[in-house]
Order: C-alpha cells, then sequence, then structure tokens
C-alpha cells in the first residue's frame, strides 16, 4: 500500500499523544478485581515472525484486561530469540512461569494440540476457551506465492500492517518458514476443545475455515478482513484492555466482546486506523448452513465457474488474493428469489449470531455493512483452476462438497 511520509509521521505524533492520553486515564481508574471463576482461556501466540513488534503491546493489553476478568488467562508465547515459554497472568498483571519448551514450530498443528494438553493439565478449569493470535490469510494453502511474499516480510514499508493462521519463520532446525493449514489444525484438535475459538488473525472469517472447524467448539469469534496489527497506533489485533473481561462468559458475553472490539476501532483518531471487521458463529449450526447451500449449488459448479464477480462485495484488499467474497451476497447472484434463497438466509441468520465492520478497511476497501453476512465465501472460479488454491480447496477442505 502506497502512503506520504510525511503523512505517516503526522500519524505518528498524533497517535502518540492519543496514546498517551489514555493510559492517563486507565491509571486513574479505581478497578476492582472481579472475584476468580473456573474458566481458561489461552492466548496461543505464534510470534517467531514479523508479529514480534506487536508482542510487548499484546502481553501490556493482556495483563489490563486481566485486572478487570474472572477468569485465567494463559499465554503461550513463541517469539523471536527467545525460548517458547507458557504463563499465567495475573489480575494484578504478574506473569506466573507454567512451563518452558525447546525452540520448536508453533505453526504445527501438534505444538498447539501438546500446549492447549498443558495448559488444561496445569491450569485446570470448568470451561476452556481458545485464541489463535498470529498471522492469517484465511483457508489459502501456504503454496499460494503471492501470499508468501507478504508473510516473509520483516518491518513493514506501508501503512498499516494486517496480520495462514500461525507463521513461525524459525523452529530452531531451518530458516524455512512454516504454517499451520486448516486440515492439518482440523485434524490435530481434538473435538469440543474449547468452548469458543477466537482467531486474532486476518481472514478468518470465511466459511471454509469455519465449517473445517465446526466441531471443535460451540463458537467462533474471526474476522473476514485483515486485522490491523500496528501497536503504535493502539491498534493491533483484539483490545484485550477492554475486551477480554468478556472472554469468559459464554455466548452472551462475547456478543458484548465483539461489540466493545469494534467500539475501540470506531473510536481511533485516524480513518486509515477505523478499520475493523468482526463475526461470532454458532458452530452448531454450520452443518444446516452446508445443507441450505448445497441445495442451491449442488450440481451448479459450471455455472459459478463464470460468474461476474462485479459488483459482489469482498473482502480483500489489494494486497490479498482475491477470493474472499461475501458469502450472502454469492448465493443472492446465482438465486435471489427461489425459496431455496429464503430458507438459506434464514439459516443464515441462525448461524450468525453478531456481526459488525467498518464503512472502510483501511482506506482501500469499502465495506456495505448493509450487504455483510459476517462470513467470507471463496468462488471456484475458472480462472483459478490451475492454481494451488483451487487443488486445495476441493481436495483437503469439507465445504467444497456443496458443489
Amino acid at each position: 500500500m502506497n502512503y506520504n511520509k510525511n503523512r505517516f509521521s503526522a500519524l505518528l505524533a498524533g497517535a502518540m499523544l492519543l496514546l498517551t492520553a489514555l493510559d492517563a486515564c486507565r491509571q486513574e481508574e479505581d478497578i476492582t478485581s472481579p472475584t476468580l471463576i473456573s474458566y481458561t482461556t489461552l492466548v496461543y501466540m505464534a510470534a517467531d515472525n514479523s508479529m514480534d513488534s506487536e508482542v510487548d503491546y499484546t502481553l501490556e493489553e493482556l495483563k489490563s484486561g486481566a485486572a478487570s476478568s474472572a477468569g485465567t488467562v494463559v499465554v503461550y508465547l513463541d517469539r523471536q530469540d527467545e525460548t517458547p515459554r507458557l504463563f499465567t497472568i495475573t489480575q494484578s498483571g504478574e506473569e506466573e512461569l507454567l512451563k518452558t519448551y525447546d525452540e520448536g514450530n508453533a505453526a504445527s498443528a501438534s505444538t498447539l494440540a501438546a500446549v492447549i494438553a498443558d495448559a488444561k493439565s496445569l491450569v485446570p478449569a470448568d470451561q476452556f476457551g481458545l485464541v489463535l493470535w498470529s498471522h492469517g490469510m484465511g483457508w489459502l494453502p501456504y503454496a499460494h506465492s503471492s501470499v508468501k511474499s507478504q508473510l516473509l516480510r520483516v518491518g513493514t514499508t506501508s501503512f498499516p500492517q494486517t496480520r495462514y493462521v500461525c507463521l513461525d519463520q524459525y523452529d530452531g532446525t531451518s530458516t524455512s518458514p512454516n504454517v499451520m493449514e486448516i486440515d492439518s489444525l482440523a485434524n490435530a484438535l481434538p473435538d469440543n476443545v474449547a468452548e469458543y475459538i477466537w482467531f486474532d488473525a486476518c481472514l478468518m472469517g470465511s466459511v471454509e475455515t469455519l465449517y473445517q472447524l465446526r466441531n471443535k467448539c460451540s463458537y467462533f469469534v474471526a474476522s473476514p478482513t485483515e486485522v490491523l496489527a500496528e501497536a503504535t497506533y493502539d491498534a493491533s489485533g483484539i483490545p484485550y484492555s477492554e475486551v477480554l473481561p468478556y472472554m469468559f462468559g459464554g455466548k452472551d458475553d462475547l456478543v458484548k466482546a465483539c461489540g466493545y472490539y469494534m467500539k475501540h476501532y470506531r473510536s481511533l483518531q485516524y480513518s486509515i486506523l477505523r478499520s475493523a471487521s468482526i463475526t461470532l458463529v454458532d458452530a452448531a449450526e454450520l452443518d444446516s448452513l452446508y445443507g441450505s447451500v448445497a441445495t442451491i449449488f449442488g450440481g451448479n459448479l459450471s455455472s459459478l465457474a463464470s460468474l461476474d464477480t462485479t459488483g459482489i462485495q469482498g473482502y480483500h484488499t489489494d494486497n490479498v488474493p482475491k477470493v474472499f467474497f461475501d458469502m450472502r451476497e454469492v448465493v443472492k447472484t446465482t438465486d435471489s428469489s427461489s425459496t431455496a434463497y429464503t430458507a438459506f438466509t434464514q439459516q443464515l441468520a441462525r448461524t450468525v449470531l453478531y456481526k459488525d465492520a467498518t464503512n472502510e478497511i483501511i482506506d482501500e476497501l469499502s465495506i456495505d455493512t448493509s450487504r455483510c453476512s459476517g462470513l467470507s465465501m471463496y468462488i471456484p472460479l475458472t480462472k483459478w483452476k490451475a492454481t494451488n488454491e483451487y487443488s486445495y480447496y476441493f481436495n483437503n477442505l469439507g465445504w467444497s462438497g456443496v458443489y
């Protein structure tokens, strides 16, 4: 993304003043810590990549949010040049070490599964939530060439930064990057592993991703668009200082968490930072959603392959492969008058419990919120047939069965 350097400097100076004011307000708050409940949320931070620059900010946000949280937050942190470790953050903001690990691959689904097992063993609780914090590229496989170049960059020459689910650029034996593919993640995680899975990463609000993981939790929270990673500007993923207290209370609190997420981004000073989207999905409804779409799309792959995507609400900016379209928009384009479409929209409303988005994403992507269903969807166009993502989609992802 191109930007003016003078504009960037002005944005930086203004944002720092804003952060100073926000910090002062937070320090003046009289925080009363709630009584602890039996609920653990694991924040899995795969930061052995360019996201390392966001770690310190995120930890401070978590410590601030922990002061008002009734549940216990556990953090797994694998960052550049440090030994991976597992620790809790107390309500007083202290880190209490639970376990250290040898350098490994945080982008391995087996590593994630082992860390979840450790967290549940060392901090047992009646309820468990999971946050996956790292780079994200929806369901797309790593073999997509244009994705590689974006994820391998260190630092940024554009403003702002955004952030495969989990990327590890150094696993102790190789400097080759590793990523966690969605089918591998689904195979590694036990069913019902958590009450919710929240993707604090880009583009994970795709129906293909969530359907593949539908048996792993009761609820998903994800963003169909990119997620900002600009710690300097108080705009880096989940604003945990405001949202964390609502990540321990089931569906109703998750709705509140989503609301505070969007409120935070809408409150930022600069329009380029007022960029966010969020969706809350009932995992138990995804099979019925699949059925309603299969009724419309079944046997119609050839007609969809030539679909004109002009005018369909997309969730991709110029830096992202043009494969993330709004789900309802796609279905509406193909069949908007039948009883099957009506049944689909009714099922979609039962599946998506909360959705919201700003009108712009990093001053590049316009979103008509009245056309925003909360979920993105791939269109298997003829032009993609020779690509790795097309092959991965039909060979590895269960959602492709709708055709």
